[in-house]
């Protein structure tokens, strides 16, 4: 019965897949409002006409779908041309991308990598052909950036540690003075966005003895997978009371398969929420109970803008994180309004 069941949810959340929200180093940081970047008016402006490659890690997913078209409609704006391509999430269409926009001699370069280790190779093919490297919504592995010798001008994203200890102090709040709980973790290792989201979470909740994790699957950042993997949780692990999951598309993917196994009440889910069905679920309050929410609108226009200002000659700064503020059943409503998907 468990497996119809979670086959069943399998088909319905395959509808939901579109409408999910996705994954994007810390450290000293410029904040998104004192990045000195943003859109120029431009229809008259007097700069250069510069082309932009832009690589998506992905395009189905609404997240990157709405950053999609931020760059596009601040490009009118600040009348530069963006060529924005999707690796539907796969490493080898990434980097042919990239070869592409190499061998078209784009000016800049924008990346939203599909796998944050093997798109080094790829920014060291970018510095060789002197094309400045940009990345949004995650960076590149550091180190590896650092041993292979690879530079990047910039990158633009989520406040992704801070975003996972909000919701790691959203689940001391829920669980009160005494916490504790036993708790799964649904997650995306293969992106350094997410492994800050699960470092800012487990570092809050580390320093309460109550609350023990007691397993971690990889969701793939895909409703499906998360439906899986968060089944095959719960059922190995029944004792299980809180899932964690560290972006969009995998806590939709848990929240069916709380219901799918009759979890409902006796599981609750904490977990990265920008996308409307997401946000939604938190407003009912029934199964999610509290979220973070980034703006990848925000994130895009950010991201342009100095990108612009860095080939007229500007200085800009070498990371800016977004804010992601808290979500709960208190403010989803207003929460809601930003959302999209």
């Amino acid at each position: 019965m468990k497996k119809a069941r979670a086959t069943m949810a399998v088909a319905s959340i395959a509808l939901a897949a579109g409408l999910l929200t996705a994954c994007g180093q810390t450290g000293t940081s410029n904040t998104a409002n004192s990045s000195g970047g943003g859109s120029k008016s431009t229809g008259t402006s007097s700069h250069k006409q510069y082309v932009i490659g832009v690589s998506m890690y992905t395009l189905t997913n609404p997240y990157f779908a709405a950053m999609k078209q931020s760059f596009e409609e601040n490009a009118t704006k600040d009348g530069v041309t963006v060529h924005v391509s999707s690796a539907n999430g796969d490493q080898a269409t990434q980097l042919a991308q990239i070869e592409s926009f190499i061998n078209q001699k784009v000016n800049a370069v924008v990346i939203a990598p599909q796998n944050s280790d093997s798109i080094v190779s790829a920014v060291k093919q970018l510095n060789n052909a002197h094309i400045p490297v940009f990345f949004i919504d995650s960076n590149a592995n550091s180190q590896l950036m650092k041993q292979e010798g690879a530079k990047e001008v910039e990158v633009v994203q989520s406040d992704n540690y801070k975003g996972g200890q909000v919701i790691g102090q959203e689940l001391i709040a829920y669980l009160g003075s005494n916490p504790k709980a036993t708790v799964g973790v649904v997650n995306f290792p293969e992106a350094q966005s997410c492994r800050e989201r699960d470092q800012g979470f487990l570092n809050v909740i580390k320093q309460y003895p109550g609350i023990k994790v007691v397993a971690t699957q990889d969701g793939k950042a895909a409703p499906t997978t998360g439906l899986s993997v968060g089944t095959e949780m719960l059922t190995g692990h029944p004792n299980i009371n809180i899932v964690f999951s560290d972006n969009g598309p995998d806590s939709q993917g848990v929240l069916q398969a709380i219901k799918s196994e009759n979890k409902v009440g006796k599981v609750f889910l904490f977990g990265f929420s920008s996308a409307r069905p997401n946000i939604q679920a938190i407003k009912n309050n029934s199964i999610f109970k509290g979220g973070a929410q980034q703006v990848p609108t925000e994130e895009a226009k950010i991201e342009l803008g100095n990108i612009v200002k860095y080939l007229n000659g500007g200085t800009v700064p070498a990371e800016v994180l977004a804010p992601v503020p808290g979500v709960t059943k208190d403010n989803a409503q207003a929460a809601y309004a930003k959302s999209f998907g």
